[in-house]
């Protein structure tokens, strides 16, 4: 609903309209009335000078035969005829001889009075009084009236009559005086303002009328059409356009609000768009910091690992080199001694001890391995020499578990700077870890291509069981695995021992993994690796 404000240009534009129509109504209804008055007294005098030559007509005859008697009757049924007209006869002295009333017969009449007072106060006979100037508009009784005074010429008919002879000199005989009174003029002039006044506000009533449709059809549908429009864009429905196209102004308006719409859509859109880009790289930044957390929190825990492992290779490594000595220096003492006697074991057991000291020193050497103990020997590298002698060497194994070999390798990759055993060994690893993960055959897949400057990515890929998260984040330790005892398996010293070559040529390691989906290992090679540290 369109609510009514003292502000609203519906009510200014009509509200000044009307004062203005209502100001004109006014001064039209002044203006009429002044000239509906005019018209009035002048067809008034008119009808009176009219009536007046009428009624001397009737009377001459009468007055020319001197025949008072007739002319009182005459006059005398004039009025009861007539009752608003009075008729009276005066002499050139002022006194009343003929009347409609019969109580005035004889009386003077005022020189100051209505009937004598443009001739006496002028000083200009009557008879020299243009007709107009004759008749006089006044009030009797309350009743408004109409007088006009008609000269009693001495006519030569008159004067030479033998009745009653006048001599030609006396111009002026009398006055005949006629007064017609209008009853009815204030009731008419009533009605007429009134029916003024009803047809004023009529037309008022119409004017608003006609405003208020013409506004609201042709100002406040655009201005509701606006404000929708307006409402939708602030709302959000930047697809939002006006359409009314009604008023060429109001067109121009909503040409400039769709501008400033498509505008608004254009800009939303981009924010939009730069708050989804925003939003993809704050997640790939934080997938990379969380990445790079977990890599640094990897790196810490290893060194830490790597530190202990150097500590412990280094405390057991001569113990156990001087056990494995002493063992097989017993030994080559029985074996100059002779056969033991029967139900001596101590060869079986002095053998235990050599082979489990030698097991005990393989694993000591890759701990030191691990801790990078050991030196390493750079050297331009073919990577894909390097994975195809890998796979060479593990190709019966792979043919025992029903493993296929699918090598990807990228004949361009340029020659690495790093030491070509390590990284033989630890491919070695990762390809003996993926053909273990398949127990029942599968697909071995390796992917070699330039990485950086002059580096190398080596990937790694299997159909195998696959990790969970939480074997993932731990697969890197030293001594964790999730093999089977025995055979010498179960260590969990592999992806440890890769993942130390791999940080001592300054590279990468990650891994991909999920249950049933098989593992990808990614291991990443700068074309040249970080100088070796102490110790390394």
């Amino acid at each position: 609903m369109w609510r009514w404000r003292t502000n609203s240009l519906t009510l200014r534009l009509t509200g000044t309209l009307l004062v203005a129509l209502a100001l004109l109504q006014v001064l039209s209804f002044l203006v009429y009335q002044n000239l509906q008055a005019r018209a009035a007294t002048t067809g008034s005098r008119l009808d009176g000078l009219a009536l007046s030559e009428t009624l001397y007509g009737a009377l001459h005859t009468s007055m020319l035969a001197n025949d008072r008697q007739g002319l009182h009757a005459a006059v005398k049924a004039m009025a009861e005829r007539s009752p608003t007209v009075r008729v009276r006869v005066f002499n050139k002295e002022g006194q009343i001889v003929f009347s409609s009333l019969e109580k005035e017969v004889g009386q003077r009449v005022d020189t100051t009075s209505e009937a004598c007072f443009k001739c006496h106060a002028a000083g200009r006979p009557i008879e020299k009084l243009p007709p107009g100037d004759r008749t006089r508009v006044f009030t009797v009784d309350g009743v408004p009236a109409v007088g006009v005074i008609r000269p009693i010429e001495n006519e030569p008919a008159c004067s030479n009559a033998a009745c009653h002879a006048h001599p030609a000199s006396k111009q002026l005989l009398g006055v005949l005086d006629v007064t017609l009174a209008l009853p009815r003029l204030e009731e008419v002039r009533r009605q007429t303002q009134l029916l003024m006044a009803g047809t004023a506000a009529i037309t008022l009533l119409l004017v608003a009328a006609t405003v208020l449709l013409v506004v609201r059809r042709n100002v406040h549908r655009p201005i509701r059409a606006l404000s929708r429009t307006l409402g939708a864009l602030g709302s959000g429905d930047y697809a939002a356009r006006f359409e009314d196209e009604s008023i060429s102004e109001f067109s121009y308006l909503g040409q400039s609000v769709n501008r400033m719409a498509r505008d608004l859509e254009k800009a939303n859109a981009e924010l939009v768009e730069w708050a989804q880009t925003l939003e993809r790289r704050v997640e790939e930044k934080t997938a990379e910091l969380r990445k790079a957390q977990e890599q640094m929190i990897r790196v810490e825990r290893m060194a830490s690992l790597g530190k202990l492992s150097a500590v412990v290779a280094h405390e057991i490594n001569n113990p156990l080199a001087s056990v494995l000595t002493y063992s097989k220096i017993l030994l080559r003492r029985i074996a100059h001694k002779g056969k033991p006697a029967d139900g001596d074991d101590s060869v079986q057991i002095l053998e235990s001890i050599a082979s489990e000291s030698a097991r005990c020193g393989e694993i000591v050497s890759n701990l030191l391995l691990f801790a990078r103990r050991t030196g390493s020997r750079l050297e331009p590298t073919d990577v894909n020499k390097v994975v195809e002698r890998a796979l060479f060497l593990v190709k019966h194994k792979m043919d025992l578990a029903q493993v296929s070999a699918s090598p990807e390798l990228d004949r361009e990759l340029p020659q690495v700077l790093c030491d070509p055993s390590q990284v033989e060994q630890a491919l070695l690893a990762l390809v003996i870890n993926a053909v273990e993960a398949m127990p029942g055959g599968g697909t071995l897949t390796i992917r070699t291509a330039p990485h950086g400057n002059g580096g190398a990515r080596i990937e790694v890929a299997d159909t195998g069981v696959g990790m969970d998260e939480e074997v993932k984040k731990h697969v890197f330790e030293p001594f964790f695995t999730t093999k089977g005892e025995g055979d010498g398996k179960g260590l969990g010293l592999g992806l440890a021992v890769v993942y130390g070559i791999v940080q001592r040529h300054g590279g990468t390691i990650d891994v991909e993994s999920g249950i049933g989906q098989g593992s990808r290992f990614v291991v990443t090679l700068p074309g040249t690796p970080p100088a070796p540290t102490e110790g390394g």
